[in-house]
């Protein structure tokens, strides 16, 4: 599972501005209601304006409490779309309605509250289907009688404003959906790249002790073999082997990631035609236990490369349920009949089926003669794994800043704000017998133009200039007054107010590209400018604040949620360093695990016997053991200078090769791991012509990045005749 943190914490700050939003739009609504409540059924007040009343602050304790809002959003759809319904019942006065339903105010912020909580389509679909309607309720009586243009353009910018603020949210929710899949992304390739410097790291280390220490040690004792400065260098070699293997820190859990690393490793080394899938992104369990299945992994991936002959090898690791690992492996080889196995072999009882009891796993192994082998390793943790947290060891003070918007949303912001402009602007055209003089309207229009092109100028820039925002005020007080002066009086004029929404949109944006002191006191000029102009006009007081509660709604609403965006943009920053912190630390814990647990085991088990002979100055080494010290001497010097050309079982089959005088040559000039289908042809290449009889020299190089030929591999036989084979990086052989 992908994390889902920055979308997560945006749909509770979406959730709380909802709320917040709500429980404001009940300040216009109350002066609404005010007038028309005497001519309203006592039930529908009761039970639709107060069901309205406590759904919206219910939501808002709700959201601040880290809640999520869904069932209260429902009720309050419920609630909104009943009491819009039920309005024509609901109205007792024989008489029209002076005003239209006070209910309008809701029905927009109830749309969002469906998009928030169940989508995007279900937040459209309910707009639509209100806005239709409202529209035929507000062309009844208790509606005010509007005329068919006027229904229309109701329904209009009930469906736009609320279509708006859904998709301004769908198109900030993709984008930060689109950065938690960069984040997540970016995490993995930091993990990936701690774990593989640490590794690399170790690896130096311990290549550093077989060639000083081991190497060193199995030539001198082939040429000295009774010599005391050679059982005193080898003894030397056992200790720095057993002091590179003590623990010096504490066992840091092991992540799925890493798991999956180590399970990858040792299987490719012994099994490279194996297929390893994983899916334990979110997993820890205790090193321990990740070591014990490290070396129960190698038991199986032996196993199937000595028995079974498979051509197929599928490795899964899942996670069935939540702290559990089960590793699966699946071939198609010979298989056998588990029941004919004697108990006392070592191999399966002891190394594989044991080993999982001793750290409360399981082991089932399923097979038949002639149908494959599925070997099922399972592990559950039984109680809460340690959690380890780094901090930062310095914590700078880090000034406030702004959120930074992905690129791909801003051409989609860009356009939305063109087109709440252009709808106002056909609004307005439609409301033109509305006010006395119709060329200052088209004159403010082109100040709308005009302070839109200087709001989005540059938007990928942040902040903008102080001195284009201050002219974007300017220009919107300009057209407010010029809208204004051709207003009827003693009347609200509806949707010739069209300059509204356009001055609380542009500001916004004036609030979200960094200036919010020039944003809100554009607010507040508005606002003021607003209120005056109502006060002369001889509004009522619902008119008044109408015309001065939107503006300062709307930048409330904007302002919280950037707050929000800039502390989770804050918190990120933290959580990217600490989880540096933590991948740095958990990394060279899991590097120093792979040190002791599997690189130093095999080689222990490689030369240990050996040393300990050779350290023993009362034992005198056969001809054989001296033959034994070149052996292994050249098996790791191929392993150190070579890796990428062997694996386990090709270093024997080289072994066997080179003790029947077959001239072997191994030469890696690449920087980087093989690609596992090449590893896969090359170890079936070598291993025919390793234990072919005829083949005299074999020289095997792995060329640099970027050549066509990944690998060359020379063979010369016994009659002189030679062939040379290519591996391009698909693992297709290309004779010559």
């Amino acid at each position: 599972m992908k994390p889902n943190l920055q979308t997560g914490q945006l749909t509770a700050w979406v959730e709380r501005g909802v709320a917040l939003f709500c429980l404001g739009t009940l300040i216009p609504a109350a002066f609404g209601a005010a007038a028309q409540i005497p001519f309203l059924a006592p039930w529908w007040t009761i039970t639709i304006g107060g069901g309205i009343v406590v759904t919206s602050i219910g939501m808002m304790i709700f959201s601040f409490l880290g809640r999520r809002l869904r069932a209260w959003a429902l009720v309050y759809v419920a609630l909104v779309s009943i009491g819009l319904i039920t309005w024509p019942i609901a109205w007792q006065s024989s008489a029209p309605a002076t005003s239209s339903p006070w209910l309008w105010v809701c029905l927009g912020v109830a749309a969002v509250c469906l998009a928030v909580t169940s989508g995007t389509a279900w937040g459209f679909g309910y707009a639509i289907a209100a806005g239709l309607l409202f529209a035929v309720v507000r062309m009844t009586p208790s509606g005010q009688g509007a005329p068919l243009l006027g229904a229309v353009q109701d329904m209009i910018v009930l469906v736009m404003n609320s279509s708006v603020v859904i998709v301004a949210l769908g198109v900030v929710g993709n984008a930060f959906k689109s950065l938690d899949e960069i984040e997540y992304a970016s995490q993995r390739e930091a993990t990936a790249a701690a774990i593989d410097e640490a590794l690399l790291e170790e690896r130096h280390r311990l290549d550093g002790i077989v060639h000083d220490e081991v190497m060193t040690t199995l030539v001198a004792a082939a040429q000295n073999p009774n010599d005391a400065l050679v059982a005193t260098q080898a003894q030397r070699a056992v200790d720095r082997l057993a002091e590179a293997e003590a623990p010096a820190e504490a066992r840091l859990p092991v992540t799925g990631d890493q798991l999956t690393w180590l399970v990858t490793d040792v299987v490719s080394a012994l099994v490279p035609q194996a297929k390893v899938t994983s899916s334990l992104d979110e997993l820890a369990v205790p090193q321990q236990v990740a070591s014990t299945l490290g070396m129960v992994v190698r038991e199986v991936a032996l196993n199937v490369a000595k028995h079974s002959n498979a051509t197929n090898v599928e490795v899964r690791l899942t996670s069935p349920t939540p702290g559990e690992v089960l590793i699966s492996f699946a071939d198609d080889g010979v298989g056998f009949d588990p029941e004919q196995v004697p108990k006392r072999r070592l191999g399966l009882q002891v190394s594989v089926v044991y080993r999982m009891w001793a750290i409360g796993g399981h082991a089932e192994i399923l097979s038949k003669p002639g149908r494959g082998t599925t070997v099922n390793l399972s592990w559950g943790s039984t109680g809460e794994l340690p959690k380890v947290t780094y901090e930062p060891e310095v914590k700078e003070h880090r000034p406030r800043r702004m959120p930074e918007i992905p690129e791909l949303t801003r051409p989609s912001l860009v356009r939305l704000v063109w087109i709440v402009v252009v709808l106002q602007f056909l609004l307005g055209w439609t409301s033109l017998d509305r006010v006395t003089t119709a060329w200052p309207v088209f004159l403010a229009q082109v100040l709308a133009v005009l302070a839109t092109l200087l709001t989005l100028r540059r938007s990928e820039q942040n902040p903008m200039k102080a001195s284009s925002a201050i002219m974007v005020v300017g220009l919107l007080m300009g057209l407010t007054l010029l809208v204004q002066s051709v207003l009827p009086r003693g009347d609200w004029p509806g949707y010739a107010t069209w300059h509204s929404t356009v001055v609380m949109v542009l500001l916004v944006a004036v609030l979200v590209r960094g200036q919010e002191r020039i944003a809100w006191i554009g607010v507040g000029l508005y606002a003021m400018v607003s209120a005056v102009w109502a006060i002369t006009q001889g509004l009522g007081a619902g008119d008044v604040l109408r015309v001065g509660f939107g503006p300062f709604s709307w930048m409330l609403v904007a302002q919280l949620l950037q707050t929000w965006m800039i502390e989770m943009a804050d918190r990120m920053g933290a959580s990217r360093r600490s989880s540096a912190a933590a991948n740095k630390a958990i990394a060279q814990s899991f590097s120093k695990m792979v040190l002791r647990d599997v690189w130093l085991t095999q080689l222990r088990a490689q030369v240990g016997p050996l040393l300990n002979r050779i350290a023993d100055t009362n034992y005198d080494l056969t001809e054989a053991e001296r033959d034994a010290c070149l052996s292994q001497e050249s098996r790791l010097r191929d392993a150190m200078r070579a890796g990428n050309l062997v694996t386990e079982l090709t270093s024997d089959a080289i072994e066997v090769a080179r003790g029947r005088g077959v001239d072997v040559r191994l030469v890696d000039s690449r920087g980087t791991r093989l690609p596992e289908d090449v590893r896969v042809a090359l170890t079936q290449h070598l291993g025919r012509l390793l234990t072919d009889s005829n083949t005299k020299r074999v020289v095997a190089r792995a060329a640099p990045e970027g050549y066509e030929d990944v690998v060359t591999v020379l063979a010369v036989r016994e009659d002189g005749t030679s062939e040379l084979v290519g591996l391009d990086a698909r693992g297709q052989v290309n004779t010559r």
